[in-house]
C-alpha cells in the first residue's frame, strides 16, 4: 500500500508539473474568470444556482437563472441589485437600485462564489465528479464559530491555473454546540477569458435612474438588498436593526447567540427566495428570530374533532355555482364595501381561531346594517369558550367558536373590554348587547368556484391555512410555497376578496398579526392546488 502512494506521488508530479510544488500546493484563482455554480445548503435545504464573472475591479454575480443581478465595482465603491418586479401594467419591469459602500462594508465578500484561498493547505489527491481533483483543507476560528471548509480543484497544466470543482463549508457553533451551517458547492463552466461587457450597468437601466439606499433603509434591513447572510458583519447589522425595531432584549449571552443563529438563517431563506423572481418576496418582520414551535403561539388553530361541521347546509349545487361565476366580478374586495374590521394582533397568545371567525360575524353583520362595521369581542372567546372544545390562548377550533357565539352571543371590543393577550375572567352575562348567530356553513372544500360565490353572497368567510417558515416571513406579492401542507391546518385567517395579477388569481386574507405583517396586515394567496389549505375548510355565519 505504501509503495502504491509513493507511486501515486511520482505520477502526480510528473504529471502536474515541477510549478505546483514550487509553492508548495498554494491553492489561488485567477485575477480574472468567469464560472456557474450549484449551492445546496444541507442546514436550510436551499438550493441555487449562481453564474459569476470577476476581475480585479469588478464583480458580478446572476442567480437564478439571470433573474436577479448582482454588480459590484470595486474601485468607485459601489453595488448595483438589478431585478425583475410584477405591475399590474407589466408582466416583468427590471429595477435597478445602488448603493455607495462605506469603509465598514467595502469588503464584500467575494467568496460569495469562490473561496478566499489564503489558508488553505494541501491534504491529498481525492477524485470528485469524475474529475482527478486534489482536496485542499481550511479549519478557522470566528465569532464562536469553528468554520471547516474544503476545496477540491484541478490544475491545469498547460495554462498552470487552478479550476474549482467542489467547495464544501461547514459550520459548528462552538457555544451553542451544534452544526449550524453545511453547503456543499459543485463549480463547472470555469474559464478565465470573457468580453467585459457582462459588467455594463447601462444594459439594466442603472444608468441614470437607479434608487440609491443606504445600509440603513428598509430595503437592506428587512428585504435584505446588498446584504451577504454568510457575511458576519453584514448579519450583525441587520440583526442589530431588527432588535432595535422589535425591542429585543435577550437575557444572556447564549439566548443572544441562539437568536442570532436563528436570525441568519431567516435571512438565508429570504435572500434566497426574492433572488428566484416566485412573484412574491419575503422580508424580515417580527418573526425573524423566533422558532417553528414558539411561532405556535402566534397561531392556534386546532383540528376540528371529527363529525364537528356546520348546522347550515350550503345552498348552491354544482349547475347554480356555474351559472353565478358567469356573472362574478373578475375582483372583489369586501373591505371597499365597509365589511371589514381594522387589522388586529393577537400577538403570542394562540388565539388565531378567534380572529377569522369574529372577522365572519362581523362582515354578517355590517351586511345587515348597511356596512356600519363594528369590532366584536376576541377576549370574550378567550374567556369564556372553554366548555366548546376551546382552551384560551393556548388554542382552539373554528367550531367551538361557533357553537359558542351560537349560545351565548358575541358582546362588542367596547364594552366587554380591550384584547388583553392572556387568559380572563369570563363576564359574559354582564353584556348588555350580544350578537348572536343562527349558525355557520361549511364551504364545499377544494372548490374555488364555490369559495368565490360564497365569499360574494355571505362573506367574509373564515379559513383555515397552514403556516410555514416563508408564510410567517410574507412581505408582498402572490404568496405560493410547495411546502404547504393542506392537511396540516394551524392558523385562521379571514378571506375577504380575491383578485388576478399577472394572470395568478389570488385570494385576499386578513391576518391577525398586526399591520406590520405583509401588506398592511393582508396576503395576497395564489388559489393554485389549494395553496396552504385555503380551500379546505371555509366557513360563513348566518345572523
Amino acid at each position: 500500500m505504501l509503495s502504491y502512494l509513493y507511486a501515486l506521488l511520482f505520477y502526480t508530479v510528473v504529471t502536474f508539473g515541477q510549478n505546483i510544488w514550487d509553492d508548495d500546493f498554494q491553492l489561488s484563482w485567477p485575477q480574472k474568470y468567469t464560472v456557474k455554480a450549484t449551492r445546496i445548503s444541507l442546514t436550510s435545504g436551499i438550493v441555487e444556482n449562481y453564474k459569476a464573472w470577476k476581475t480585479n475591479e469588478l464583480l458580478r454575480v446572476d442567480y437564478n437563472n439571470g433573474a436577479v443581478k448582482s454588480i459590484v465595482n470595486f474601485r468607485q465603491r459601489i453595488k448595483y441589485e438589478i431585478h425583475p418586479e410584477f405591475t399590474k401594467n407589466a408582466s416583468n419591469v427590471v429595477k435597478c437600485q445602488a448603493m455607495k459602500l462605506d469603509q465598514q462594508f467595502r469588503r464584500l465578500s467575494i467568496g460569495t462564489v469562490l473561496p478566499d484561498t489564503e489558508d488553505f493547505e494541501f491534504v491529498d489527491f481525492d477524485p470528485v465528479n469524475d474529475k482527478d481533483t486534489i482536496q485542499f483543507y481550511c479549519q478557522s476560528s470566528e465569532n464562536g464559530n469553528d468554520i471547516r471548509q474544503t476545496v477540491w480543484a484541478e490544475f491545469e497544466n498547460e495554462t498552470e491555473e487552478w479550476i474549482p470543482v467542489r467547495y464544501q463549508v461547514k459550520e459548528y457553533n462552538e457555544g451553542l454546540g451544534f452544526l449550524s451551517k453545511h453547503e456543499i458547492w459543485d463549480f463547472f463552466g470555469f474559464e478565465t477569458d470573457f468580453d467585459d461587457a457582462v459588467f455594463k450597468i447601462d444594459d439594466y437601466g442603472c444608468g441614470n435612474e437607479y434608487t440609491e439606499h443606504t445600509m440603513d433603509s428598509e430595503s437592506v434591513t428587512q428585504h435584505l438588498l446588498f446584504v451577504d447572510p454568510e457575511n458576519d458583519k453584514h448579519v450583525d447589522h441587520v440583526f442589530n436593526a431588527f432588535k432595535n425595531k422589535y425591542d429585543r432584549n435577550y437575557e444572556h449571552n447564549y439566548e443572544h447567540a441562539t437568536r442570532r443563529s436563528i436570525f441568519q438563517d431567516k435571512m438565508r431563506l429570504i435572500r434566497s427566495t426574492n433572488r428566484k423572481n416566485l412573484g412574491y418576496t419575503l422580508a424580515v418582520n417580527q418573526f425573524a428570530d423566533r422558532t417553528p414551535k414558539e411561532m405556535e403561539r402566534y397561531q392556534g388553530l386546532w383540528r376540528r374533532p371529527e363529525g364537528k361541521t356546520g348546522n347550515i347546509a350550503f345552498p348552491y349545487n354544482d349547475s347554480h355555482i356555474k351559472d353565478i361565476e358567469t356573472v362574478l366580478p373578475d375582483e372583489y374586495d369586501l373591505r371597499l364595501l365597509g365589511y371589514v374590521s381594522w387589522i388586529k394582533n393577537q400577538e403570542d397568545c394562540a388565539s388565531c381561531w378567534t380572529y377569522g371567525t369574529i372577522a365572519a360575524v362581523e362582515g354578517a353583520i355590517a351586511r345587515h346594517n348597511g356596512g356600519k362595521i363594528l369590532s366584536l369581542s376576541n377576549q370574550a372567546l378567550i374567556d369564556c369558550a372553554w366548555p366548546y372544545g376551546a382552551a384560551g390562548c393556548k388554542g382552539g377550533t373554528d367550531t367551538a367558536a361557533y357553537k359558542w357565539m351560537m349560545d351565548y352571543g358575541l358582546p362588542t371590543e367596547e364594552e366587554y373590554g380591550s384584547y388583553l393577550n392572556k387568559d380572563g375572567f369570563c363576564h359574559i352575562k354582564n353584556m348588555t348587547v350580544r350578537f348572536f348567530i343562527k349558525g355557520f356553513t361549511d364551504v364545499p372544500p377544494h372548490n374555488v368556484g364555490a369559495l368565490k360565490v360564497a365569499l360574494v353572497n355571505h362573506g367574509p368567510l373564515s379559513v383555515s391555512v397552514h403556516v410555514t417558515e416563508a408564510f410567517s416571513l410574507y412581505s408582498s406579492g402572490v404568496f405560493y410555497d410547495a411546502n404547504c401542507n393542506e392537511t396540516m391546518l394551524n392558523h385562521e385567517m379571514a378571506l375577504v376578496g380575491y383578485g388576478t395579477r399577472n394572470g395568478d388569481t389570488f385570494w385576499i386574507l386578513k391576518n391577525s398579526w398586526g399591520p406590520t405583517w405583509g401588506i398592511d396586515g393582508y396576503m395576497l394567496i395564489s388559489t393554485r392546488n389549494n395553496s396552504c389549505g385555503v380551500t379546505t375548510e371555509p366557513t360563513y355565519v348566518t345572523l
